[in-house]
């Protein structure tokens, strides 16, 4: 009875996706492919508070990416996790049809503190045939837990948190169809085949992505000695306590980590390589706002709209600033800045404006400066539709809605070749 009422639910659900073809311009305005106003400010290179203009790398280095931080710990996030040991806690064989010939596909079990007792999660590694050399290892935070990012192909897969009841059942293949085939998990064969091995983990089983849930799972993490920050810096902390973890494995001593994020994930993604060395390059896709879109900009989600429905995802201060933007001392464009000379990739859709794609594009221009200053290519794009996928820091945006595609994925890749040469 149930299984034949969830049929029913994917029809008319499918049937209501159509229908609203018909209005589609209206639900999903398209994004302008120029550029927009206004500017980031204030100039990621000018005076910062009474911090005087950065004129060399070690001006950069030595004050003013500390003090960044540090704004962003006080403004947007709230402080990062402790320094944890990690270890590989069980691990077991996965069949490894899903990954290709000669790959290795794996589930271990990962715990941060002694014996996992600050925290555990469940990562699925896929590395490609033994003695191919790794350009990257590419981590990767999902949506809806281990067994739909491997596409329900691969038999005795689990994350230790439930994810929700949306991610199952019909519900999973009205998820493909409106947000795209990999929503919830990597093209896998794909990119091991292009010299990537890939991490996926559902974040969750680190820190649950609700609001009372997430409370105590972020005290233990954090400790008594230290105030909890916000759900993104503990996930972004994940990605490079996995990057630290996973490059102890074998082939994957020398292989740069790489943090792959879409939408909230992307916004963990940017926070983790703008705080943590360890982390080689970023991809974000469709951060939005508290990710790569300016806070200043007044398209797409607000702060006042994220926080009243995500507030736990960052530090309560940040909530403040709502419908008071321009008092913000930092915006996203110095947390991009944070992250150079080390590659960083930003996507959009040319019909999510919740998500503010010229924001972001923006923000990316206003960072472009910190990459010249270590002397290397910046941002050399100036619409939102026509990157140079050949550099460090580009911005590209596609046609359609919110989500992850085929197309997408072809983009990350080439920018990754591009950026991430076989050693």
């Amino acid at each position: 009875m149930w299984r034949w009422l969830g049929w029913i639910s994917l029809g008319l659900l499918m049937a209501a996706t159509l229908a609203l073809r018909v209005g589609y311009a209206q639900v999903f305005p398209k994004v302008p492919d120029a550029v927009g106003a206004p500017t980031a400010s204030p100039a990621v290179l000018g005076a910062f508070a009474d911090d005087p203009p950065v004129a060399t790398v070690a001006d950069w280095e030595a004050r003013r990416s500390p003090r960044l931080r540090q704004a962003f710990a006080e403004t947007v996030y709230g402080a990062m996790p402790p320094a944890l040991p990690g270890a590989v806690l069980a691990r077991r064989a996965l069949p490894a049809e899903l990954a290709g010939a000669g790959a290795s596909l794996q589930q271990l079990t990962v715990g941060f503190g002694e014996a996992g007792d600050r925290g555990k999660v469940n990562v699925i590694l896929a590395t490609p045939a033994p003695g191919r050399p790794v350009r990257a290892l590419l981590v990767i935070q999902n949506f809806c837990g281990n067994a739909l990012a491997l596409h329900g192909k691969v038999d005795g897969v689990s994350s230790l948190a439930t994810p929700p009841e949306m991610c199952g059942g019909p519900m999973a293949s009205a998820a493909k169809i409106i947000l795209g085939r990999y929503i919830n998990g990597p093209p896998l064969e794909r990119v091991l085949d292009r010299g990537y091995a890939v991490a996926i983990v559902y974040a969750a089983d680190l820190v649950p992505d609700e609001t009372a849930a997430s409370k105590p799972v972020l005290a233990q993490l954090y400790g008594p000695d230290v105030e909890p920050g916000g759900a993104l810096a503990a996930w972004a902390w994940l990605y490079n306590a996995l990057g630290e973890v996973l490059t102890r494995e074998p082939g994957l001593d020398k292989a740069p980590v790489v943090a792959w994020g879409h939408s909230r994930n992307g916004k963990a993604a940017l926070l983790a390589g703008g705080v943590y060395p360890r982390i080689a390059g970023v991809i974000a896709h469709q951060s939005g706002r508290g990710g790569a879109a300016l806070n200043r900009s007044p398209v797409g989600e607000s702060i006042a709209q994220i926080t009243d429905v995500y507030g736990f995802w960052f530090t309560p201060r940040y909530a403040g600033f709502a419908g008071r933007e321009g008092d913000m001392p930092v915006d996203q464009h110095q947390l991009l800045a944070l992250i150079a000379p080390r590659p960083v990739l930003l996507g959009a859709g040319n019909r999510d404006r919740w998500s503010d794609p010229a924001g972001a594009f923006r923000a990316a221009q206003g960072a472009d400066p910190v990459w010249r200053l270590y002397g290397k290519p910046g941002l050399d794009q100036t619409r939102l539709s026509e990157p140079d996928l050949t550099r460090p820091l580009a911005s590209f945006m596609r046609k359609g809605t919110h989500g992850v595609t085929t197309q997408d994925w072809e983009t990350f890749l080439t920018w990754l070749d591009a950026n991430f040469p076989p050693p």
